[in-house]
């Protein structure tokens, strides 16, 4: 199993998460698709910033503590994700998610390889308003002074 950290030193670590790959094309290239899990800390998001990709994908949620929760974004619509819920985001669907404060989210997702078309982690597509954020050293809040303190 490999193991990343995505997310960190971007955004103020904002969505920085684990991200173990069970097996893809690296690890087994027999495969037909590509396994792994996300340990989404407290109140931070990951599969950001927002992407599609043809591909089909599934999610599995926990939450430690169990009673914890979180959102999963599909396109423009939200919805609140618990303890056991299981969510399939269709091919070219944009998608993110987030835990709430206190709460790790947990979640292994599976995407099958398509006929001629293997998923690979260059096959993420970016929303265009959401580009700016993966410039390096992007500001997201301006710095001002207000009252003379900065």
């Amino acid at each position: 199993i490999r193991t990343d950290v995505f997310g960190a030193g971007t955004l103020n670590e904002t969505s920085i998460r684990s991200v173990r790959t069970v097996f893809d094309g690296k690890i087994n290239p027999a495969s037909n698709m590509v396994l792994g899990e996300v340990i989404n800390h407290p109140g931070k998001w990951s599969s950001y910033p927002p992407h599609d990709h043809p591909q089909p994908e599934i999610y599995h949620y926990r939450f430690f503590p169990p009673q914890g929760f979180g959102i999963s974004v599909l396109d423009e619509e939200p919805h609140l994700v618990k303890h056991g819920d299981t969510s399939l985001i269709a091919p070219d669907k944009t998608h993110s998610q987030g835990a709430a404060p206190g709460y790790a989210m947990y979640y292994i997702w599976m995407i099958p390889h398509l006929p001629d078309d293997r998923w690979l982690p260059t096959t993420r597509y970016f929303r265009e308003e959401h580009k700016w954020l993966l410039e390096p050293d992007v500001k997201i809040w301006p710095e001002r002074k207000v009252g003379g303190v900065k």
